[in-house]
């Protein structure tokens, strides 16, 4: 009669065992998900916030200071805009966005200024996850940045090394 019972018993302890891995595993894979994806955001914002550090640097610095600047983002960027054409809104701010997520944007600022950035060929500079060499640059700015009609304005220019 022991011999039967365990026959029986066996099979429902595997029931027992599987109904509770299909209870569990779904929760284990979402809680590692979302701090998977957590820690890519926080690595993505780190990165943006070094390189705005390094053109507030640039831009505290006299004309036509130049600053080569090594940055990763991680993989799994949609994207980063960086600026945009001089005397738009886009060209005070950093877009940044993972795939499947939400749009941030940071507006750069020197103390009390919004430094305008724009490509070297004009607009905005759009690069995805990976390690890029920044060339920033300040420049003279060919117009009046904040409406005071004198050109003494100053701006950031932003290339990748190639």
């Amino acid at each position: 009669m022991k011999k039967e019972e365990g026959v029986i018993d066996m099979p429902l302890r595997l029931m027992i065992i599987a109904v509770i891995l299909v209870i569990t595993v779904p929760m284990v894979l979402g809680v590692v998900n979302y701090y998977s994806r957590a820690a890519t955001q926080q690595q993505l914002v780190s990165g943006v916030r070094y390189l705005e550090n390094q053109e507030k640097i640039v831009f505290a610095e006299g004309a036509n200071a130049s600053m080569v600047v090594r940055v990763t983002f991680p993989y799994g960027t949609q994207y980063i805009k960086i600026g945009g054409k001089l005397g738009t809104d886009d060209s005070h701010l950093i877009r940044y966005k993972l795939i499947n997520g939400m749009e941030h944007q940071d507006i750069v600022r020197y103390g009390n200024i919004d430094i305008c950035m724009m490509s070297a060929k004009g607009g905005t500079l759009t690069v995805v996850g990976g390690t890029y060499d920044f060339i920033i640059t300040k420049m003279k700015s060919p117009i009046d940045l904040n409406g005071d009609h004198i050109l003494n304005d100053y701006y950031i220019q932003i290339e990748v090394r190639q």
